[in-house]
């Protein structure tokens, strides 16, 4: 088994060897920049949203989006999701232990003012009560400065 993921691996590597990322400017000029958007029950067969998001790191960017795991009962919610701030603290710490780039917090853009209430507001209102305590995660990044 993992010799198979070694080959796919080096396959990977060897299709790829043309392509590379480039990073302006000397040690700590590394700056992310994220954009999030997603279609609330996009899917028609099973509802569920699709988190579209694209990083830049610097000159470079990095897209990815996802089908959710769970059924959003609104935008925000859907907005509010930490897929993209997941990500975004992934590739943060990724530059960090890369190259030694100061943490610097992640700047993510999200096209949601009721998702952006959220996660700037600490307070809980009885009209987000119904949202998991797993997605109030971004708003644990903004109040540390991560994000």
């Amino acid at each position: 088994m993992h010799f198979k993921a070694m080959k796919k691996i080096l396959r990977y590597l060897k299709g790829t060897i043309n392509c590379w990322l480039t990073f302006a400017g000397g040690k700590g000029a590394v700056e992310i920049i994220g954009f999030t958007d997603s279609d609330l029950a996009g899917d028609s067969d099973d509802r569920r949203s699709t988190s579209d998001m694209a990083f830049y790191l610097n000159n470079s960017l990095i897209s990815c989006s996802q089908k959710q795991k769970t059924v959003a009962l609104s935008s925000c919610e859907a907005e509010a999701a930490t897929a993209a701030a997941c990500h975004a603290l992934w590739l943060r710490g990724l530059m960090i232990e890369m190259i030694g780039a100061d943490a610097r917090p992640v700047k993510l853009y999200v096209d949601n003012k009721s998702a952006i209430a959220l996660m700037k507001n600490p307070v809980f209102h009885g009209r987000s009560k119904h949202i998991d305590t797993r997605y109030h995660f971004i708003r644990e990044c903004v109040e540390s400065g991560k994000i």
